[in-house]
This record gives C-alpha cells, structure tokens and sequence, in this order.
C-alpha cells in the first residue's frame, strides 16, 4: 500500500535506493566454488530461519513485533523486503491464535470464532499421502467434528497442560475422517517451529523420531484449539516467501518491489514498439466486427483517425483503470466492495489475450498465455474464463 493512484495511473513511489549485491559477487563478475558455496549455504540458512508454523515459545510469551512495511523509501535489500512481508503476514495468523491462547489460560471464554474441545485424545497412527505419519483424533462428541467446520489444511493447536506448551496439527483425510461417524480427525503433528516441511502432511524425514515423541505422550488428555483463520490460505504465500528468501537469482519486479524504480514506464513490449492494441473487448458496446486500434499511451483515439473511442459498459473510473494498467509496468487500482476491481481485471486480461501477439514469443496462437493471479476464488475463476 503506497497511497492512492494518481488519475488511474501507477502509484507514485518513491525513486530512491540500490541494489544491494549478491552473496559471492567478485567485482569482474567470477565467483569462486567457495564463495558460491557460501552463497548456497547462506541462503538456505536464510530460508529455514523463517519457520511458518509458530514456535510453542511464541504462543506462550508472544514474540517481537514485525517490522513495519515500508510507505517512503526504499528497501534496503531483497532479504528485507521478504522478511518484512513474511512476518506481516505470518503475525496476521499467529496473534488471533496467541490471544486465544492467552484467553483460555486466563480461564476466560475464547473470542467467537475460536473453537475449544475438550476431551480429546490420540487413538492411533496411519499412513499419511504422500507417506509420513498421520495422527487420529477422537473428539469426545461424534459430531463435534463436522459443527466445527474443520477441512483440509485447517490448523488447530492442542494442549495436556493447561496450555504451559502446545503442539501445532494440520488437518487432512477429513472426509475419510467423516465416513468413520465416530468422532475422528485425522492429523498430522507438526515439529515446533516447523519450517519449508510443514508443506508435507506428515511427510518429513525428522517426523518419524516426532511420532515416537508423540507416542509417549498418547495417553494424555488434550484440549484442542481451533483458530478462526483458515491456515490453508495463509501457508503456500508464506512457503512462497520463505523459498524466495533462500533464492538468490532474483525477486520478480524487483526494482519496483524494493526500490519502485520505473513504475510509471510501460510495459517492456510496449516500449519496443508494440503500442498500438485492438481495444474491442474494453468497447464491448460498440460493434465487434472491425479492429479499434489505439495507441496505449497516448489519449485513446482511434489510430486511423475518427475521434475518441465511446460505446463501454465501463464508467469513467474504471476506464481510467483499465488505460493505466495496460499501459504501466505496474498499476494499483483500489476501491471498495462493488466498484469494479474484478470487472476491471477482466477486461485487462481480455484486451491482453486479444492483443497476445504483441507481448508473446510463442507463435502458435494456443500457446499463447498470460498469468492472472487472485486472492479471493471468485476472481480468481473470472479471470481463467477470461476470451479474447
């Protein structure tokens, strides 16, 4: 977040800033074995010190404050920017669930959206898919299960101690879960602080001298918090972000991202000359027969002549949108529930799809493709429906 558009164009960022050098990088461009080596090693140490699941430590006492994300200046350096979005992000699950905590320790009732079960216990081990161990639980009620509305990839937190420590679960098998009718959910236990293993359900090789660990401890009563927050959505971004922190070729839009260097420059296709688009899909209320070409970056006239263009379903903000967005590198659009966010997209892509031969390198029209990325569903399908 860096402030609103200026008129629908990209955002203005601030310009300031450098590129902070790779590990190993000799000044005549050779790295040495060792220093690449080093490199290696160093990036992977910065990778698993990111660890996606919360540490019991941290759930207990609570743990520092993230850092804030930037809105002036620049980032000093790659590994900055992802830690910074890494814990923002991280911090959004874990402290609704450390408050929780916080509150069922005090002897208190948990907020609204916070399930407690009582009464649980550890009945046996299966094979998880793809292999490693998964854990069953046994709720004290059949039905308890299936009102909590727990699905696969839920994270839920278990405690035998008045919650001194607790143990971190991910949820999955949840509908041959739901065909036992007894009460069952089956787990797989997470190590404390688990890092880019806590993707596999149970799959890692450590876990195995965990569900010894866990085996001990079977006979215990458990108490099981269920947060509010669905850690599904949360985990592959923070996998994302932490396999990025340990690769050193690079961060797409880098120069954007960290140091907001040439936001208001057109894409690189359009800068090479391919200026001029069949904006058809945008005018969808004029007919489709004939092409209207216009320069992207310029006041949308036609190319041939004739005037502005009229004849869209789109109002003057959401044309004003769209023309930023086709012709910047980068482009923001904000706005509340119900403005238009989505139709917009939409109409991006299309305009793209029918103008791919502009910005694509296949030659074959179906291999042409553009990548389109949303965080809710809904979006996320209009876009993949999305034709020229």
């Amino acid at each position: 977040a860096h402030g609103p558009p200026r008129s629908g164009a990209a955002s203005p960022l601030p310009r300031s800033g450098t590129a902070s050098p790779l590990p190993g990088a000799a000044a005549n461009g050779v790295v040495s074995l060792s220093a690449a080596a080093a490199a290696a090693s160093d990036s992977a140490a910065r990778g698993a010190a990111l660890p996606l699941l919360p540490r019991t430590e941290e759930l207990r006492w609570g743990g520092a404050d993230p850092p804030p994300n930037r809105t002036v200046g620049s980032y000093a350096s790659r590994e900055e920017y992802i830690r910074t979005h890494f814990s923002l992000l991280r911090e959004d699950f874990v402290r609704p669930l450390r408050d929780a905590i916080g509150t069922v320790r005090r002897g208190e009732a948990p907020p609204r959206e916070v399930r407690l079960h009582k009464g649980v216990r550890i009945e046996g081990t299966h094979i998880g898919e793809p292999g490693g161990v998964l854990h069953r639980l046994v709720l004290p009620t059949a039905g308890a299960a299936e009102e909590s509305g727990l699905i696969n990839g839920s994270l839920v937190a278990l405690s035998s101690d008045g919650w001194e420590s607790c143990r971190c679960a991910v949820v999955a098998k949840r509908e041959a879960a739901r065909q036992r009718n007894d009460g069952s959910l089956f787990v797989a236990f997470q190590r404390d602080g688990a890092g880019a293993d806590a993707n596999s359900l149970g799959a890692a090789v450590e876990d195995a001298a965990y569900a010894c660990e866990l085996a001990v401890a079977s006979n215990a009563v458990y108490e099981m918090l269920e947060p509010g927050a669905y850690w599904g959505a949360y985990r592959p971004v923070l996998a994302a972000l932490q396999a990025a922190a340990a690769d050193t070729s690079g961060l797409p839009l880098e120069s954007v991202l960290l140091r907001a260097e040439a936001c208001d420059a057109p894409p690189d296709f359009v800068s090479r000359g391919a200026r001029n688009f069949d904006v058809r899909p945008i005018f969808n209320e004029t007919p489709q027969e004939e092409g209207m070409l216009v320069d992207v970056c310029c006041p949308w006239e036609r190319a041939s002549g004739g005037g502005e263009l009229a004849g869209t379903s789109l109002d003057e903000f959401q044309l004003r949108a769209t023309k930023a967005l086709l012709s910047h590198r980068f482009g923001l659009v904000q706005g509340p529930p119900g403005t238009g966010k989505t139709f917009v997209g939409l109409m991006v892509v299309r305009t793209l799809l029918r103008n791919a031969a502009l910005w694509s390198e296949e030659a074959a029209e179906a291999r042409r493709a553009a990548l389109a990325a949303a965080e809710a569903a809904p979006a996320g399908d209009e876009a993949a429906a999305a034709k020229a």
